[in-house]
């Protein structure tokens, strides 16, 4: 039960130091200065990037991704307007982009068959806190799955 309360505790934690933390993701057609006009503006609205990677699949005329993470005082309240004033740069550049609150975890759902190694160390990450997402549930062909499920406290669909 202590074990619980530990991971209870850091998943808590881990919530509390992502308040103000926000993932911007984006596409567009590979183009200097991308990365120096993104930075630009996250810096002049006064957020700090803590994460980021991007790649292209060619350099010339190929597409561009990035995703960054950063943080910023008062996010909740200030994104709205952020967002706005992203428009710009995005059309500058032909950007498809999004902002997502990093604290707001996204719904998973796992499929397994038969062979459970991958779904117990899946559940094994989630419960230490090192899976950032909530588990909605688990699908499975066999019921042997069940078991770890209910350990978990996971709805089970069978199939």
């Amino acid at each position: 039960m202590k074990h619980q309360h530990t991971m209870v505790h850091a998943r808590e934690q881990a919530g509390e130091n992502t308040r103000n933390r926000a993932r911007m993701l984006i596409s567009c057609p590979d183009r200097a200065g991308i990365v120096a006009a993104v930075s630009r503006f996250l810096y002049e609205h006064e957020a700090n990037i803590v994460q980021s990677d991007q790649y292209t699949l060619d350099p010339e005329g190929g597409m561009f991704f990035m995703r960054i993470e950063f943080d910023m005082a008062g996010l909740e309240q200030r994104l709205p307007q952020m967002e706005e004033d992203f428009r710009v740069i995005a059309d500058e550049f032909k950007m498809e982009w999004r902002f997502s609150r990093v604290s707001q975890k996204k719904r998973l759902a796992i499929f397994v068959s038969k062979e459970d190694h991958c779904l117990v160390e899946l559940l094994w990450q989630w419960q230490a806190g090192d899976l950032d997402a909530d588990i909605a549930m688990v699908v499975s062909n066999h019921p042997d799955v069940r078991v770890l499920r209910k350990s978990m406290l996971i709805t089970h669909s069978p199939r």
